[in-house]
């Protein structure tokens, strides 16, 4: 899926709902909502990666790219890493197949060359951000439980446990996530280990409107063990094919979270 989801409201202000607690929706349904969300078009999408010390400074930026194809056969999803440059580090490519079965090609240098696999829960050129965090890998895994509903950002999100289809000491047991099930966002993500020690958690901090439609913006992944954290700003999107916006414009506006909350 990757970090880029449209939303499907157009407003700015949503009337929070008193979720059921007691009987909870299945996660598959759920994590099948979030799916639906996927925009029907490819998308290029161009933004940047800050890692940052725990006082909050940033110590180095890379250029992220997204090629975002949800409707192909196989759904595709390439992410690139680039220097401040423009010359070319790593990148990515995502085919999800019949079943959710996933297939990863990896390519690194400048010009990119299909190497062996990395460990995909790896840290991303020292930043906090794995490619299983990059392309959301977790959403697609089977076995998903609802385990309850928590407030997140003044919104009421179900809970979903999902266990990793291959869980060791190299990468996660399992990933937590919160899902507003109002506009079927990923709002929040918890990634554990064996022992059930939170190891990394995943913010979504804004949303960006294009063409009356929101998307994620910014969002935070912070190391829980050593509280070092890195951002991910969307900057552009563009369907593919499409021709750069005039310089005229009007200006994008930007939502915080907590603008999904009901008005005061």
């Amino acid at each position: 899926m990757g970090l880029v989801v449209l939303l499907t409201f157009t407003g700015r202000v949503l009337q929070a709902v008193e979720l059921d607690r007691e009987n909870l929706p299945p996660a598959q349904e759920l994590l099948d909502r979030v799916a639906a969300t996927l925009p029907a078009v490819p998308l290029r999408v161009q933004g940047q990666l800050q890692s940052k010390t725990r006082s909050g400074d940033v110590e180095k930026i890379l250029n992220t790219e997204m090629f975002l194809d949800w409707h192909a056969e196989p759904s595709m999803a390439r992410y690139t890493l680039r220097d401040a440059f423009g010359a070319s580090l790593e990148s990515l490519t995502v085919l999800w197949h019949p079943g959710n079965e996933a297939e990863y090609l990896y390519f690194s240098g400048d010009p990119l060359k299909g190497r062996p696999l990395p460990n995909l829960y790896e840290r991303i050129q020292e930043s906090d951000i794995s490619w299983i965090d990059l392309s959301l890998s977790y959403l697609w895994w089977p076995y998903g439980r609802t385990i309850g509903v928590e407030e997140v950002k003044g919104r009421e999100c179900y809970i979903v446990d999902i266990p990793s289809p291959t869980p060791d000491t190299n990468t996660y047991a399992g990933v937590r996530i919160w899902i507003d099930p109002q506009v079927s966002m990923l709002l929040q993500a918890v990634a554990y280990n064996l022992q059930n020690q939170e190891l990394k958690k995943l913010e979504v901090k804004s949303f960006k409107k294009i063409n009356k439609v929101w998307m994620i913006r910014d969002v935070e992944v912070q190391n829980l063990l050593t509280g070092h954290k890195t951002m991910l700003r969307v900057r552009q999107v563009e369907e593919k094919e499409r021709k750069a916006p005039d310089e005229d414009e009007p200006a994008e506006e930007i939502a915080p979270v907590e603008s999904l909350s009901p008005a005061p």
